[in-house]
């Protein structure tokens, strides 16, 4: 799957297959820094946090199997559908079943572009610090990400990210966000 050639916003959602489910697009990094987020639109960046969400990011197109919440970790409905996007409602949920992390909602049955690489808001759970390796947590709440608990050599394929800054930090886009950067093979 190439990258395909888009000239609407990422935050544009459709009631049908505009492009292939799984077309990945880029976003250069000077789009990335003009976009911000779409978690909350109404937020204005300090310095700091438009540092933290430079750089290029990488998206997929996908089908939402279900409502999905803006800044929610995704996963792959079912591996018959790989490209039919659900929030992640388990806990350390291995990277090659998510899909990213939706930048903006996306209705039940509509598609859109979800960020499967590169920096992001995402909900989190309480506690997550900067410099935390991530992995899904979405036992506790759909969608989030947590500090990976595990320690076992297999862990690596769970760990989807790091967090560039703590839940609790005041974030801009209020408590049970983190800005993050992540990796996810979508």
């Amino acid at each position: 799957m190439g990258n395909t050639v888009k000239t609407d916003s990422f935050a544009t959602t459709y009631t049908t297959e505009q492009y292939a489910l799984g077309s990945k697009r880029v976003q250069l990094a000077d789009e990335v820094a003009a976009y911000g987020s779409g978690v909350d639109t109404t937020v204005s960046l300090t310095d700091a946090q438009k540092l933290m969400l430079s750089g290029e990011r990488t998206w997929v197109f996908v089908e939402a199997a279900a409502d999905i919440a803006a800044g929610s970790l995704c996963k792959r409905n079912a591996d018959t559908t790989p490209y039919k996007a659900a929030e992640d409602a388990a806990s350390e949920t291995f990277k090659f079943d998510l899909l990213g992390v939706a930048d903006h909602a996306i209705a039940s049955g509509s598609y859109g572009w979800i960020i499967c690489e590169g920096a992001c808001v995402v909900e989190a759970e309480a506690g997550v610090a900067a410099g935390n390796l991530l992995a899904s947590d979405g036992d506790n709440t759909a969608g989030e990400v947590d500090t990976i608990a595990g320690t076992s050599a297999g862990d690596g394929n769970r760990v989807i990210g790091i967090a560039l800054e703590a839940e609790d930090s005041g974030s801009t886009f209020g408590a049970g966000y983190v800005i993050a950067r992540i990796d996810i093979p979508a």
